[in-house]
């Protein structure tokens, strides 16, 4: 075979390589949403113990792709709001914490001393997610009782940039909430949202024939202005028993 022909097949060799390490890159990147309980109920801004009984306490959102990751937590200091974000930025079992003036090693900081947001390393060595891709995730200390419950939800697909897993990066101090409440609506299908939106009819198909109505454009306006909450969001996901929240009781009896 020629110079130029063993040439252009190593350049093709290159090439798909390269392309093949890219799209495995994109294939194992994963973006999800843990809600995290412990048992006991918001009284006066702490959690006071109450069987059967669960307190929302943080929402973190994960962005990884192996052995890079990121966590933004949300904690909740009443059980009604969420906080400002704090951003861990890790590798690995090992993360930093950003903030505006720089980085601190997760175990110096004084987040680091909250086992609930130690706990939230949910990494191995290699990066990679440890625990169920999704659905309920029960805690237990050595002596059987419950420590917390985490309801875990994925993102059908995870498009992030990179840079935001840099915590050298300009971006790495930003914030990704949006996204993240996103994933939760993207579960309607497009025709269903379609349909759904129109506008001043007088008249309704039904599997009776079509029947009347009396259009309420102030009602659109209004609805046009009402917003909902992270927090709201999710009382009313897991009141329906919705996404995550589809599971069956542990096995101490406490539901969700």
């Amino acid at each position: 075979m020629s110079w130029s022909g063993t040439a252009r097949r190593s350049g093709l060799l290159v090439a798909g390589l390269v392309a093949g390490a890219a799209a495995s890159a994109t294939a194992q990147k994963a973006e999800w949403t843990d809600v995290v309980y412990v048992p006991g109920r918001w009284a006066a801004g702490h959690v006071v113990a109450q069987p059967d009984s669960l307190a929302l306490v943080m929402r973190v959102d994960y962005f990884s792709s192996p052995p890079r990751w990121r966590a933004e937590v949300r904690r909740t200091s009443d059980g009604q709001t969420l906080g400002p974000a704090d951003v861990i930025v890790g590798s690995g079992q090992h993360g930093v914490v950003v903030t505006q003036l720089g980085t601190t090693p997760l175990e110096q900081h004084v987040l680091g001393r909250d086992p609930l947001v130690r706990a939230l390393v949910v990494f191995d060595v290699s990066g990679r997610r440890t625990g169920a891709a999704a659905g309920r995730i029960t805690e237990r200390a050595a002596d059987g009782t419950v420590t917390r419950v985490v309801f875990r939800r994925a993102a059908r697909t995870a498009d992030f940039d990179a840079a935001l897993l840099d915590p050298g990066a300009k971006a790495g101090g930003r914030t990704l909430l949006a996204s993240g409440i996103s994933a939760v609506g993207d579960q309607r299908s497009a025709s269903v949202v379609a349909t759904a939106g129109a506008r001043g009819v007088d008249r309704v198909q039904t599997p009776g024939g079509s029947v009347p109505v009396t259009p309420d454009t102030m009602a659109i306006v209004r609805m046009e202005h009402y917003s909902v909450g992270a927090m709201a969001l999710e009382a009313f996901l897991r009141a329906g028993g919705l996404g995550a929240y589809a599971v069956p009781a542990d096995t101490t009896g406490r539901h969700p």
